[in-house]
């Protein structure tokens, strides 16, 4: 057995997650997504926050999602990250999962993500940066989906952008901290953080599991909300999830967005999807 072989093996790294990193490009900036530059109206779908692989993964919820979003006729769909619970390494969560490692996560995120029939525009979040980042694995999870999932494009990590007119363009967050007190708070000052010149029209804000819209300094922000239900480590920092999935009706003009419709459809626990 070689270095590599006895190197992978100490690491409980697989050959195809090494295969996998070895041909990722790695964390580099993308282009805008450019959309809609004839457009007036573009009606869109928002799911955040999967953390398949986690046992409060919802399923059903994510295939009412992708029924719903057929139904309303959608362009698209943003996922402004956390596809995947990825593997921590902390100690107890290998318990909360129901699939364990990269392969079997990815290949349920491939299967379900094929099924909503539209395109899919989304950026790694923290969780799936555990891929990339632990042991320097290098692999970067929305590469992998943009390889198997017809029409998922991978806009980068932790933020991307679509541009969806001439003058407007969209901004997909996803945060690295924690939580504040305020459920409005982390919206706000990451609104405030934007330069003045460079703001975008619409931010969809992931990572927090929180579902709210506000207009803050001219800018349409969100907090895109998820598809997991509460967690035992959620619970216990004393924190809500707020489940569910946004359908969003922009109205563009040569002034960048003209007006917004929004929809929030909740999901409660324990309640039927």
């Amino acid at each position: 057995m070689g270095k590599l072989e006895r190197y992978l093996q100490q690491q409980k790294i697989s050959e195809e997650e090494a295969i996998i990193a070895l041909n990722s490009r790695g964390a580099k900036p993308k282009d805008p997504v450019v959309l809609g530059l004839s457009n007036t109206h573009i009606k869109f779908g928002v799911i955040s926050d999967t953390h398949i692989g986690h046992k409060c993964f919802v399923d059903a919820l994510f295939e009412k999602a992708a029924k719903h979003f057929k139904k309303e006729g959608v362009e698209f769909v943003a996922h402004p990250g956390d596809h995947l619970e990825g593997m921590s390494g902390r100690p107890g969560h290998v318990y909360e999962l129901n699939l364990i490692g990269f392969a079997q996560q990815v290949d349920r995120a491939v299967e379900l993500y094929s099924s909503i029939g539209k395109p899919i525009y989304g950026i790694d979040g923290n969780h799936d940066g555990w891929y990339y980042k632990k042991n320097d694995n290098g692999t970067v999870v929305g590469e992998v989906l943009e390889q198997r999932v017809k029409g998922y494009k991978h806009l980068g990590q932790m933020e991307g952008v679509i541009q969806l007119g001439q003058n407007a363009k969209m901004l997909l967050y996803h945060g690295g901290d924690g939580s504040a007190y305020a459920t409005s708070y982390k919206l706000q000052k990451l609104v405030e953080s934007f330069d003045g010149g460079d703001k975008p029209n619409i931010v969809l804000s992931g990572h927090y599991h929180k579902s709210m819209y506000a207009f803050i300094r001219n800018v349409h922000a969100f907090e895109a909300g998820t598809l997991c239900s509460q967690t035992e480590w959620m619970r216990g920092k004393k924190l809500q999830a707020h489940m569910g999935y946004w359908i969003i009706d922009a109205f563009l003009d040569k002034r960048g967005i003209n007006r917004i419709k929004t929809e929030f459809v909740p999901h409660y626990a324990g309640g039927s999807v």
